[in-house]
């Protein structure tokens, strides 16, 4: 990283004690410039601003009249108490708040550079408002107004309160990501994603951590990977996989299944494009390979001859569904491949996306009451989230200029408006 040039760092205290030192023998403002190296704007900023206010002399001798006249006049009797003293020299009356005649008395020293007290000889009997520019305190001064100013919120109240009013119901309530918000609205929000994460930490607008979808942590998981009780025909391993052009391994569709509770017969079969991040979401109603293949045969029948082309390959694990592979690439329309045994990752991105649906479809929900539409209806708000990794785009705008247009018609899939996107389990409650 570039050094900071001298002329733009902050004075420090050495270059303050010096200021105090020059000031003390009269040194002017623009000769303490050129033995620092500062412009002389920096200079006179500094002691303007963090001089010492030392107010009027305490000492009793003195009375504090800041009037233009206090030595010249004669005026007795103003209150109406007395008339054998001069009203400038009274103790218990202040005669500039009842004379007509009051003019400030203003010091050329310090209403003119070099604004301080410093180096003036009758200070010490001096009946002005005072100044005087010390080290220590400019020091102190300085370091406050740096810890001050970045404490607290930097907008106006109003702006604020419109930014809380617009992210609070969407995350709260409707289960965005803080990211998700920002993709939509960071035009008219005064400040950043990562400084709203610290107005949450603070309990800013009604909000907690808890109310965020990805601020819990999750332990990672500890078991023995399962054995092998699937014989992968030949070509079809995850190396074989790997072995692929890239281009073409971009094209893959990644294939899975959703489990509800364990007495369910009924399972959520997920597919998803992983270049654009598109997921589709179907109701399997028996965890079988038959289901699967059912699914394939219905796609096929919407997009005809473009089968092959939409869905070049698959990649899914070595779950029964899909332990058939001649079943899935039924008259060579598409071809499968396997991942290792115990290794989801392999096939991550589906496995990502499943978090997505868990939003909406929690661990111990049952899915024996899903209908097609609800399934429709999980793939339209998951599909509408705009992604960081598009560029703020979400999955189904891409989807509708690299998909067929009769796949999302044929599936009723629909485009919500980010606003409108839903990711909690009230998506799929009667309204």
């Amino acid at each position: 990283m570039p050094e900071t040039p001298y002329h733009y760092r902050h004075l420090s205290f050495d270059e303050r004690c010096r200021i105090q030192q020059l000031l003390n023998i009269n040194v002017p403002v623009s000769g303490i410039a050129r033995e620092l190296h500062r412009s002389v704007s920096s200079v006179t900023r500094e002691i303007k601003r963090n001089r010492r206010d030392d107010c009027f002399s305490n000492a009793p001798s003195i009375v504090a009249r800041p009037c233009a006249h206090f030595r010249t006049c004669t005026l007795r009797g103003l209150c109406g108490r007395c008339s054998a003293r001069r009203c400038a020299n009274c103790r218990e009356v202040r005669c500039t708040s009842v004379c007509a005649h009051f003019a400030p008395d203003v010091c050329t020293t310090t209403a003119s550079s070099p604004f301080v007290c410093n180096g003036c000889a009758s200070v010490s009997g001096c009946r002005r408002h005072r100044y005087r520019y010390d080290a220590k305190a400019a020091q102190a001064a300085s370091e406050s107004r740096l810890s001050c100013s970045r404490t607290g919120i930097d907008t106006t109240s109003a702006a604020f309160a419109a930014m809380m009013e617009t992210a609070r119901p969407l995350i709260k309530d409707q289960g965005q990501s803080i990211a998700q918000v920002w993709a939509t609205h960071r035009a008219s929000f005064p400040c950043s994603e990562r400084t709203f994460y610290r107005y949450v930490d603070l309990g800013f607008g009604e909000m907690k951590n808890l109310d965020l979808v990805a601020k819990c942590r999750y332990k990672p998981r500890r078991g023995k990977r399962p054995a092998e009780r699937f014989f992968v025909p030949e070509g079809r391993t995850y190396p074989d996989f790997c072995a692929l052009d890239e281009e073409l391994r971009l094209q893959v569709v990644e294939i899975d299944c959703v489990e509800g509770v364990r007495s369910d017969a009924t399972v959520l079969l997920t597919m998803l494009f992983k270049r654009i991040s598109f997921l589709l979401v179907f109701v399997l109603e028996e965890h079988t390979r038959a289901c699967v293949t059912g699914v394939l045969d219905s796609l096929e029948s919407i997009l005809g001859e473009e089968f092959s082309r939409v869905f070049p390959l698959l990649l899914a694990d070595r779950g029964q569904e899909f332990q058939a592979p001649q079943m899935l690439e039924a008259g060579g329309r598409t071809r499968v491949y396997y991942c290792d045994a115990g290794r989801a990752g392999q096939k991550g991105s589906i496995e990502n996306c499943h978090r997505l649906v868990r939003r909406i479809v929690p661990k111990g929900t049952s899915f024996d009451g899903l209908t097609r539409r609800g399934a429709a209806l999980i793939t339209s708000h998951v599909n509408s989230m705009p992604r960081t990794s598009l560029g703020g785009a979400s999955p189904m705008d891409l989807a509708r200029h690299v998909l067929p247009e009769g796949l999302l018609e044929g599936l009723g899939l629909e485009r919500i408006a980010p606003d409108e996107v839903t990711l909690k389990p009230s998506l799929l409650q009667p309204h």
